[in-house]
């Protein structure tokens, strides 16, 4: 999660479980099952290499219901040994530039985190959900394709947050991109979208 550095200012980062992202290519246009033993290893996970392996656009604006205008960036984060962080991506949809001339945060954001094993995977989930509940979000439980997921709400925007295997997927959608009624329903249906894709054999 090399390439130009590229910072894009995310009022979101903090939901992300896991930790700081480092390292971005130039935005491009566009419109578990728990082991018995909590030391087994997993298997190495190779995350995706480009956000339209990540989740075409146009399965993406299927999901979330709304096309998302601006342009798409692709961030590939370095491994964090001490909590068992072994890579990292994440996408941005719907960046747009500010008068500034720089980034602005992405509409939808998505990060996939590989780790050691489920174990640490799970507590990055666990850790996350405690530090925004004392942040002062709303946290409410939610389910993705059958795991148990956590819906994070704040000011800022909503993320949702689950772990599947030895991977964690935190997705953020920013305020008023769909109605708030339907933000977490939303963000469920991208985030199924995804483990489907990760799912398909390739073509």
């Amino acid at each position: 999660m090399s390439a130009a550095v590229v910072v894009l200012a995310a009022c979101t980062a903090d939901t992300d479980p896991s930790g700081p992202t480092e390292t971005s290519a130039p935005p491009t246009s566009s419109s578990a099952a728990t082991t018995a033993s909590a030391t087994a290893t997993a298997e190495p996970v190779a995350l995706p290499g480009n956000c339209g392996a990540l989740l075409p656009v146009t399965d993406l604006d299927a999901a979330l219901g709304t096309g998302l205008p601006g342009s798409v960036s692709y961030v590939r984060g370095q491994p964090l040994p001490d909590i068992g962080r072994t890579d990292r991506i994440t996408c941005g949809y719907g960046v747009a530039i500010g008068p500034d001339g720089k980034a602005l945060p992405p509409l939808l954001e998505i990060s996939i985190s590989s780790y050691t094993d489920v174990p640490a995977a799970a507590d990055r989930i666990d850790v996350t959900t405690a530090d925004r509940q004392s942040a002062g979000d709303r946290v409410e439980a939610a389910d993705v394709a059958g795991s148990p997921a956590v819906v994070l709400t704040g000011v800022a925007g909503t993320t949702l947050v689950f772990a599947a295997g030895a991977s964690t997927y935190s997705l953020t959608l920013l305020p008023a991109v769909v109605p708030p009624e339907q933000t977490a329903e939303r963000l469920i249906a991208v985030a199924e979208a995804v483990l489907d894709q990760s799912s398909a054999p390739p073509t």
